[in-house]
């Protein structure tokens, strides 16, 4: 199975040395459950091409990034516009985060940022029914990190996954292969704390932050969220 990683961003330099990239989080989650996979990356935020023939991989998968789906970058419009020669050419595509709000407004939905601010540490969501099947599970815990929301819906999309933080915290797509959630499966707890330790105080409400540093020791189904996502990329859960 080749799988290409579509790079919307990575995480500041200064994090790098002990966390590595986003692309490199996903290939360490998701390896363990796609045995064989052959990984490629193109790094879209940087400005590298996108592939020109969709078909020219079995799957994609687009990363988080600091960026808004609504901001005005140059490398937005065209990467929405590859998703959607995606979904036509029918390669299962998946995102995250950043990934999760790009595919919903290259379709057709809403992004926005939360009035009610950030979304960070770790989180319980209930699964709906598609989303049950699709991970084997009725409630599911994962750590985010996030200001901005999904906040309509595009057509043909159905939930996966909710909590009062993120109403639309995953999606699974019904006229093509696609699925995305808000959360992050791919961070390790200790990523997610140094990201709070740095943004503490500045970005982050204090006592926000400190809560949520408390929630890390919690325990997270991302081997459970890998497994469905390993399926569907694959096209078993198709």
């Amino acid at each position: 199975m080749k799988l290409c990683i579509l790079e919307a961003d990575r995480p500041a330099e200064d994090f790098q040395p002990a966390h590595g990239t986003y692309a490199g989080m996903f290939e360490r989650w998701l390896t363990p459950e796609l045995p064989g996979v052959e990984f490629s990356r193109v790094w879209v935020r940087g400005g590298a091409p996108l592939p020109e023939d969709p078909a020219a991989f079995d799957a994609y998968l687009v990363t988080g990034s600091r960026c808004g789906a609504y901001e005005d970058h140059p490398w937005i419009p065209p990467l929405e516009a590859f998703l959607r020669a995606v979904a036509a050419a029918r390669r299962p595509l998946a995102g995250v985060c950043f990934g999760h709000q790009i595919m919903a407004q290259a379709f057709g939905g809403k992004v926005e940022k939360s009035p009610a601010g950030w979304v960070v540490g770790r989180q319980d969501h209930a699964t709906s029914a598609a989303g049950a099947a699709l991970f084997d599970a009725p409630r599911l815990s994962a750590l985010s990190f996030h200001q901005d929301q999904v906040t309509e819906l595009p057509p043909g999309a159905e939930r996966l996954l909710a909590n009062d933080a993120s109403p639309n915290g995953g999606l699974i797509y019904r006229d093509f292969p696609a699925i995305s959630v808000q959360f992050h499966p791919e961070f390790a707890p200790a990523y997610i704390r140094d990201l709070l330790l740095a943004a503490s105080g500045i970005r982050v409400p204090e006592p926000l932050a400190q809560a949520a540093l408390e929630s890390l020791s919690g325990p997270t189904d991302g081997a459970r969220i890998a497994r469905g996502f390993a399926r569907f990329l694959s096209g078993a859960a198709a």
